[in-house]
């Protein structure tokens, strides 16, 4: 009996901790609300796969609601599908990834996390919304020289004369996007520019204009985007991507001029269990 009295306080500490490490325990469902918390406030929730100053919702703006800013509405009918840049069929979960990775510079989320869940249960409550038409694309190459002046009048007022940010969110340098980024390529970021800047004069930036801003951003420094080489396997890159690829090297395609790039804060790969 003594013996018993002795041993029983370690067998029920013992059953404690093999009930908690059980893996069949309810788990929480996902949360909408707790996803968009997620996606507006990334680096203060998820500091740990944060690479730079910016949220989710810095480029889609309105929660992920304005139609011409690469509106989340609907974006969970069409995955998963085979993206180009991969060169293989991704899910909704490694492409909320290539954005944490590229456009936050972060670390990429497990695909089974709660937070991960979180997010996507948000783009989910968005499925069944009218998706808006596209915007018109600006396909116009720029000038930096005009660039500049324009970002001198029209930009610097709201995201600072160096780029870091102030009222708005950083445009190059550290606490920027990365050169993997969808926001480094000339086409994409000056069509953004043109219908949603400046934030207060939405759609009022003329089409050259919008071009000059972009190819002057887009030769200023930022954060480099390990294994970008890779993109696109199969030699189908567009043809305003930020940085020479393997595949386009092997086809003596013709490559973009370097760009000044920054070491990041975080690698892209997940951390080990």
């Amino acid at each position: 009996m003594q013996l018993w009295t002795r041993v029983a306080p370690l067998v029920l500490v013992a059953g404690l901790a093999l009930s908690y490490l059980r893996t069949d325990r309810p788990v929480r469902p996902p949360s909408p609300a707790r996803g968009l918390a997620l996606l507006q406030q990334f680096s203060d929730s998820l500091p740990q796969h944060a690479g730079n100053a910016l949220r989710c919702t810095s480029c889609h703006l309105d929660d992920g609601r304005r139609g011409t800013a690469m509106p989340w509405i609907g974006v969970t009918t069409r995955y998963p599908k085979y993206r180009s840049r991969r060169g293989a069929v991704e899910n909704i979960e490694q492409r909320v990834n290539e954005c944490i990775t590229r456009s936050l510079a972060g670390r990429a989320l497990p695909e089974g996390d709660a937070a991960m869940r979180d997010i996507v249960a948000y783009l989910e409550s968005l499925r069944d919304q009218p998706r808006p038409a596209p915007p018109d694309s600006v396909l116009l190459a720029g000038d930096t020289v005009r660039g500049q002046r324009v970002y001198g009048t029209q930009c610097a007022r709201c995201h600072g004369a160096d780029g870091a940010g102030g009222l708005a969110p950083a445009v190059y340098g550290g606490r920027s996007y990365s050169v993997g980024a969808g926001m480094a390529r000339q086409y994409m970021l000056a069509t953004f520019l043109r219908w949603n800047m400046p934030y207060d004069l939405a759609g009022t930036l003329e089409s050259q204009d919008a071009a000059d801003v972009a190819a002057w951003l887009l030769r200023r420094p930022r954060p480099d985007h390990p294994g970008k080489e890779g993109d696109w396997p199969n030699g189908d890159a567009p043809p305003d991507v930020a940085y020479a690829t393997a595949a386009a090297r092997r086809r003596g395609a013709v490559l973009p001029p370097s760009r000044p790039l920054l070491r990041r804060i975080v690698l892209p790969t997940p951390i080990a269990p």
